[in-house]
C-alpha cells in the first residue's frame, strides 16, 4: 500500500513538471504570449522561460540550444551579441494585455514539421511571428523562429573570445534624465552606451560600437531592415551632441512613447568615467 502511494505521488510529480513540455506546438506558442500578462518575474514568462539555460534543451532543438549557448557567452554585451532583441515581440516595449486580447494562431504542416504563426497587435501595430517545430527526443521542440526580415537559424553566432584589453579614452555624462558613456581609442573606434527616460516613463537605450566621422563618431545598425544611425559630435562648448538621424532608431531602441531625437550633453554634465561601474 505504501509503495502504491509512493508510485502515485511520483507519477503526479512527473506529470506536473512536464505539463508545459507535453503541450501541442500551438499551445506552446499561445502560452508564450498569454503568460506575459500573468504575475511573476520576466524570466518565468514568454520565450525567456523556454530559452533559460536550465530548460532550453527541453523545449528547443539541439541547434537552437547551440545558438543560445553561443549567444550567452556575450553576457550583457548586446553590442556584440548575436541576438540583441526579443524574438517573440518586435520593438523595445509591449502591452501584454493587448497582445493576449488580440492573439490569433494558425498551424500548418504534418507529423514531420509544424509551423505555428502568431498574429497580434502591440500598441495598435499588427505583428506576426512564425515558430517552426520538429519532433526531437519524442517531443515537439522549437527549431526556428522568424519575423519580418529575420530568421534565428540564419543569424551567425560564435562564442565570444577573450577581450583584447586595448586602452580606451572615456567621456561620460549624466543629466537629470539621460546618460552617455563614450569610450574610444586613438583611431576613433570604440563603444558607446546611451540611456534616457521620458516624462511618460518610457525609455530609450542604445549600446554598441562606434567609428570615426568628421567632427565625432557614428553608430550604425540595421534592425530588421530599418536603418539606425546615431551621430555623436563635439559641440563648440566642448560638450557632446547625440542625434538619431531621421529618427531611424526609435522603433528598435525606444519604448512606444519615447524618442531619442537630439540630445546635448554640456561640459558641466561630464564626470569621471571611473565613477561609473564597468
Amino acid at each position: 500500500m505504501r509503495f502504491s502511494v509512493f508510485i502515485l505521488f511520483l507519477w503526479a510529480a512527473v506529470m506536473a513538471a512536464g505539463s508545459v513540455a507535453a503541450q501541442s506546438p500551438e499551445d506552446t506558442v499561445r502560452w508564450i504570449y498569454t503568460s506575459l500578462s500573468q504575475p511573476g518575474s520576466a524570466e518565468q514568462k514568454g520565450l525567456a522561460y523556454f530559452r533559460a539555460p536550465e530548460r532550453r534543451a527541453q523545449y528547443m532543438t539541439s541547434r537552437m540550444v547551440s545558438l543560445f549557448e553561443a549567444n550567452d557567452t556575450y553576457g550583457n554585451d548586446l553590442a556584440n551579441a548575436c541576438i540583441d532583441f526579443a524574438p517573440e515581440i518586435p520593438g523595445n516595449d509591449f502591452d501584454a494585455a493587448e497582445i493576449a486580447r488580440t492573439l490569433q494562431t494558425t498551424v500548418e504542416g504534418d507529423e514531420q514539421a509544424l509551423s505555428v504563426t502568431a498574429q497580434f497587435s502591440n500598441f495598435g501595430t499588427p505583428a506576426q511571428i512564425v515558430y517552426d517545430f520538429i519532433p526531437e527526443d519524442g517531443f515537439w521542440k522549437i527549431d526556428d523562429i522568424a519575423g519580418p526580415g529575420w530568421r534565428l537559424s540564419q543569424i551567425p553566432c560564435t562564442a565570444a573570445s577573450a577581450p583584447s584589453g586595448g586602452a580606451l579614452t572615456g567621456y561620460c555624462y549624466v543629466t537629470d534624465n539621460a546618460s552617455l558613456q563614450l569610450r574610444v581609442d586613438d583611431a576613433g573606434h570604440g563603444e558607446f552606451d546611451f540611456d534616457s527616460l521620458g516624462g511618460n516613463g518610457h525609455t530609450c537605450g542604445a549600446l554598441g560600437p562606434v567609428g570615426p566621422m568628421p567632427g565625432g563618431w557614428v553608430y550604425q545598425e540595421d534592425f530588421q531592415g530599418a536603418q539606425c544611425r546615431i551621430e555623436i559630435t563635439v559641440t563648440p562648448e566642448s560638450g557632446l551632441r547625440l542625434v538619431d538621424v531621421d529618427g531611424g532608431c526609435k522603433m528598435s531602441l525606444c519604448g512606444q512613447r519615447a524618442v531619442i531625437g537630439e540630445r546635448v550633453f554640456a561640459r558641466a554634465d561630464q564626470l569621471d568615467c571611473a565613477q561609473i561601474p564597468q
